[in-house]
């Protein structure tokens, strides 16, 4: 069975090597991005099973990210992972995304919620 294929999307080169590594180990294939247009040009070469989406990003946050990308591929599993969360997680714009956590994170928890993002998308494309 393939590995599900993560694109990791945070400005900080050190949070996505973190990120990146911990997800290999787990036997995840990785690719990664610092903004909204590195990911674009990651989607372009192909789709991904899931997102990990930082909020304070360069251009355009992760909300606004996770949104467009939402719309062009309905399927994809999206976790916004940041330090800095909106009181309000139920708001709108925090309906496109599967689910949202806080860094830092531990390697277990980040591998157990990007496991839960890829089923919701494997459900969304049966």
């Amino acid at each position: 069975m393939p590995t599900a294929d993560i694109i990791i999307v945070d400005d900080s080169p050190a949070i996505r090597e973190a990120l990146a590594e911990y997800l290999v180990d787990f036997g995840y294939t990785v690719r990664t991005a610092s903004d909204g247009a590195g990911l674009d040009r990651l989607m372009q070469q192909r789709s991904a099973d899931a997102l990990i989406l930082d909020l304070s990003l360069p251009h355009e946050n992760g909300y606004a990210i996770a949104k467009r990308v939402r719309q062009g591929a309905p399927a994809i599993g999206i976790l916004i992972l940041s330090a800095r969360f909106p009181s309000d997680l139920s708001a709108p714009h925090a309906a496109s995304a599967d689910l949202q956590l806080a860094k830092p994170i531990a390697p277990h928890a980040l591998a157990q919620a990007v496991r839960q993002v890829c089923a919701l998308a494997m459900a969304r494309r049966s």
